[in-house]
């Protein structure tokens, strides 16, 4: 399963995703971090994950690529955490008249999530 991310994502999580094609998007053309792919464009992202003939190809982030990506997309998976954070990068606002929530499954905080969530399925029209 390709993951497709932004150089500031990957460099977040530390290390490349276990089990999945990694592939980074950077300006910078120099940057070549070990077990992963990288890419200059969300369109590059797109056709070397085409090659791999994977059903799906998950967006991971950060808010440059989602927006970048939005256009070639039919489908969301969303986790909307119902907490106020403070940020300054946020999912782009998704346009009713072209998406439609197919799932929403809530879930109250527990043990292993601070925050109720709602695990959200979005597709387009």
């Amino acid at each position: 399963m390709p993951v497709v991310m932004g150089r500031k994502t990957f460099e977040a999580l530390g290390k490349p995703l276990e089990g999945r094609t990694n592939i980074v998007i950077t300006r910078q053309t120099d940057w070549k971090p070990a077990g992963v792919e990288i890419v200059h464009s969300i369109d590059q992202a797109i056709v070397e994950a085409t090659k791999l003939d994977a059903k799906e190809i998950f967006i991971i982030g950060g808010a440059e690529i989602f927006s970048a990506a939005l256009p070639s997309t039919d489908r969301i998976y969303l986790t909307l955490i119902h907490h106020n954070f403070e940020g300054d990068a946020f999912f782009p606002e998704l346009k009713q008249e072209e998406w439609k929530l197919v799932s929403n499954k809530d879930h109250e905080a527990d043990e292993k999530n601070k925050y109720a969530h709602s695990f959200q399925v979005w597709e387009r029209k």
